[in-house]
């Protein structure tokens, strides 16, 4: 191809209309342009936005002053291609056509040295688009560039850093959430299918969250709106073998890189780079759950559930015959052909630098994951190393069971000493719900029970409980046709069931999966019959049933034999040689004695269950009966001292995200602070700027324990009617400090906490200041008068948190109709989400948003069951 049809001097890239965001990539390029750099290398991977990311920041940097550009592709060089043809291919886009007779070198040097030759003081700047293929030959025609032109800046673009000694590295993030939709809307409008309300917003988001914010995968997503509605590229992108996107048909057949014409490809053309021992790893981390990896602008709460540890991978993946866990013959191991296990990090982080894994760290730990795509990818060629004998994917699945069955089942057991802290704050969620899905597919479903009641157990998993409680049925229910049945693992879990029905209100189910239990485990007739009417009796309950019989009547019936009931419990559980269990006994012990015994019982059961967590070095454990000798502090002794107290565990709590702790924690502190205004009021210590700063966080807490409601899963303080009552006395406290409205105002500023970003465990500590609440309001008057008076009353529903579906069933109408409002709802009040439908209500109507937010449907056996997310 002759120099005038290759990119020339001066050719480069046009800017796209839809380049979106970028704005910190963009101002370091810039800054290193302007400063001494020599080499900067954009890495990330493929079709991430590297080459239009160097495109927008060459063209801002010309236009900040004279600047000598050169463009060159080097993707259509095969790879491994010598420095010779790189020297070349360089050379042809650079260089003018040349009759010197000088060798294609002199003439690239004198090229890009020619401006400085002018007298001109010119920067030039060469870019060198795509390296990953030729790393050896590219690094070294770098280096010999760089070394000859002195005044020469290369930037480069490439899935994995040349490795030159001053080399800067930018690494290409994914788009922030809001950009990919902003893009995903853009290229939609290039369809004619325009996203054009709060619904197809939503399912745009939904497909932006399964390419991971990718923006290319955004493009090819959009493209497909040419042949089906958006809904239908949703239900395409399952996550699971069921997903489609690999089936994609190519994107644009012009002005796009072959390598970029769909997802297979993109993924492909990095894999093929690999050794054998690195693609065989990748295949086999298939078996852990997808990962994701998000902007640093998209500024949440890090989480800990993602990804899997060096061990699990080992573990996993490694050809080591002494870590097998398969007893079964029918997982037997093949051949030893992969990677050993002292081979394992090496190769892992070889697949990082080729942005293949992604890698997750924090402070003390470092987790790895495949993004959802290319775990699919890698899936899919797993099954091809498949032979008649052996299931690939079946051998390593069983594998990632094992261990993490292993792992939850330890930590159960050690949840009442220091081990627990080890494996609790690195427990991966997202591959603990693999595992039980491979426990129901694979015919073991025993493992998954195992797993699903240790978790019951634990208050220490961060996804949604009401996930956790849906795989505990259906392993329970799977276990139901075993030969013979696992009868204690199945009370036990039937009994755990009944103490989240608790924590949900569901009251009738928990007491009719108690009776359910109690029948099977009293053999005699009428003992069975009236065990219910002397909790003091012990009537032969196991240990769970007994718990839960206590978190009955706590919870349900206010009584104050709960105390004895789980001091039963707890003896049970010691018996068993169960110290998680008797810790957890002993902890709900401490609260029913400080709601419905004695002083000296709640201060002296909530001290000695702390002593005793203190003394065997449980953290996690000693931090929830920290919150249990705050609250016997706040009601029957020093609630000052419980301040203290409180915002220590809560500390702790955050920081090993805790949600559960992390929320009662708050009400602790809100109980306490009106505590502390009750007696300060009573003692004549009437100042009135320091009980209203009290009444005041009062306000706001509550408020933000309200926006804690609006996350996925279950609250642990639930419809617990003692928890309720306790809260709202300490409402009505605050209220009368404060007066009607400026606690209505400082209760809608709690409200607009974001629970993602910890905002309220955040001012609970004291590390986030709201101003005083203004005497008022927003001036929102005017879009909230927009709405009619049926779309008013939905407003405050979706505010409060209920669903469409639980709107509905209140208001007596159908689905369509509420779904047809809140369609209006985001159009007159111009929002795109449901939770920014807080920050319009009028003031004078926050009371009743809190009201409908506690009153909202809790499994009642009419609440619609919410779809799943696929997983």
């Amino acid at each position: 191809m002759s120099a005038t049809r290759r990119e020339r001097a001066g050719g480069l890239p046009t800017a796209s209309e839809c380049f979106v965001g970028r704005d910190p990539e963009l101002d370091r390029i810039f800054s290193l342009l302007l400063g001494s750099a020599r080499l900067i290398t954009l890495i990330g991977p493929g079709g991430i936005g590297k080459t239009r990311l160097a495109t927008e920041a060459l063209l801002r940097f010309r236009e900040a002053g004279p600047t000598s550009a050169y463009w060159v592709r080097l993707a259509r060089l095969s790879k491994g291609s010598e420095a010779a043809a790189i020297e070349e291919e360089i050379a042809q886009s650079v260089v003018d056509a040349d009759l010197s007779g000088r060798s294609a070198w002199e003439a690239l040097v004198d090229t890009l040295t020619g401006t400085e030759a002018a007298g001109r003081n010119v920067r030039t700047v060469l870019v060198m688009d795509n390296c990953e293929h030729l790393l050896a030959g590219a690094g070294r025609v770098i280096t010999e560039l760089l070394e000859a032109v002195p005044r020469l800046t290369i930037l480069a673009t490439s899935r994995e850093a040349v490795g030159w000694v001053d080399e800067h590295v930018v690494v290409v993030p994914p788009l922030t959430r809001k950009q990919a939709l902003t893009l995903f809307c853009r290229r939609a409008e290039l369809t004619g299918h325009p996203v054009t309300d709060g619904d197809q917003v939503g399912l745009a988001d939904e497909v932006c969250r399964h390419v991971h914010d990718h923006p290319l995968y955004i493009r090819l997503a959009a493209a497909r709106l040419l042949r089906q509605p958006l809904a239908v590229v949703v239900s395409e992108l399952s996550g699971v073998a069921t997903d489609k996107r690999m089936q994609w048909s190519h994107g644009p057949r012009l002005g796009a890189e072959v390598r970029h014409q769909g997802v297979r490809d993109v993924i492909a053309w990095s894999y093929d780079l690999c050794e054998d021992k690195e693609r065989l790893l990748l295949d086999r981390m298939s078996v852990f759950a997808a990962g994701y990896d998000a902007n640093p602008e998209d500024d949440t709460c890090p989480a800990l559930d993602v990804g899997a540890d060096l061990e699990a991978i080992e573990v996993v993946c490694a050809d080591d015959r002494a870590l097998r866990h398969d007893a079964d013959p029918a997982h037997r191991e093949g051949p030893f052909v992969g990677p050993a296990r002292e081979e394992i990090e090496e190769l892992l982080w070889r697949l990082a630098d080729r942005s293949l894994v992604t890698v997750h760290r924090t402070p003390d730990t470092v987790r790895y994951s495949l993004l959802e795509s290319i775990r699919l990818f890698a899936e899919q060629r797993l099954r091809e190393r498949s032979t008649g004998e052996v299931d690939e994917r079946a051998r390593l699945a069983h594998r990632h069971l094992h261990y993490y069955r292993d792992k939850v089942v330890a930590a159960k057991a050690n949840w009442f000493s220091p081990a627990a802290q080890d494996w609790v704050a690195r427990a991966a969620w997202d591959n603990i719900l693999t595992a039980i899905e491979t426990s129901l597919t694979s015919g073991e479903p025993v493992l998954g029970l195992e797993i699903s009641t240790g978790l019951l157990v634990l208050p220490v998993f961060n996804g949604s409980s009401r996930e956790l409680r849906l795989c505990a049925e259906r392993t329970l229910e799977a276990t139901r046709a075993l030969r013979p049945q696992p009868s204690e693992l199945q009370i036990g879990a039937m009994a755990l069931l009944g103490w989240f029905d608790l924590l949900q209100g569901k009251n009738e189910d928990a007491e009719r999966l108690l009776e359910k239990c109690a029948a099977t485990c009293i053999p005699d007739l009428s003992t069975r019959r009236n065990w219910r009417k002397t909790p003091e009796t012990d009537t032969g309950l196991p240990a769970p049933l007994e718990f839960v019989w206590g978190m009955e009547l706590l919870s349900v019936h206010g009584d104050p034999r709960a105390i004895t009931v789980f001091a039963r419990a707890r003896e049970k559980f010691r018996d068993l040689g169960d110290p998680s269990g008797e810790s957890i006994s002993e902890f709900h012990q401490g609260l029913a004695a400080c709601f419905l015994g004695s002083a000296q019982q709640a201060l002296e059961i909530t001290r000695r269950h702390l002593d005793r967590t203190i003394a065997a070095g449980a953290q996690r454990a000693q931090s929830w009966a920290e919150l249990g000798w705050a609250l016997a502090l706040t009601k029957h002794d020093d609630p000052t001292e419980a301040l203290v107290v409180a915002r220590r565990t809560l500390a702790h709590q955050e920081d090993e995200c805790d949600w559960w702790g992390g929320e009662f924690a708050v009400h602790v502190r809100i109980w306490s602070l009106a505590q502390l205004i009750t007696d300060s009021i009573a003692a004549g210590r009437t100042g009135k700027a320091e009980l209203e700063a009290l009444a005041t966080e009062v306000a706001q807490l509550a408020g933000g324990t309200a926006s804690l409601k609006r996350r996925p899963g279950t609250s642990y303080l639930g419809s617990l009617g003692l928890y309720t009552d306790e809260t709202n006395k300490a409402v009505d406290v605050a209220r009368g400090v404060l007066g009607d409205e400026v606690f209505a105002a400082a209760y809608r500023q709690g409200c607009l906490l974001r629970p993602d970003l910890r905002e309220v465990y955040r001012l609970a500590l004291g590390t986030l200041t709201i101003a005083r609440p203004m005497e008022a309001d927003k001036n929102t008057t005017g879009h909230w008068g927009q709405l009619s008076t049926a779309e008013r009353q939905v407003a405050i529903f979706a505010a409060a948190g209920w669903t469409n579906s639980e709107i509905a069933a209140r208001r007596g109408n159908s689905r369509k109709t509420v779904d047809a409002q809140m369609a209006a709802i985001f159009r007159k009040l111009a929002i795109t989400s449901r939770e920014d439908i807080i920050e319009l209500v009028p003031r004078d109507q926050i009371d009743q948003v809190a009201k409908e937010a506690a009153g909202r449907p809790r499994g009642t056996g009419q609440r619609p069951r919410r779809r799943r997310r696929p997983q």
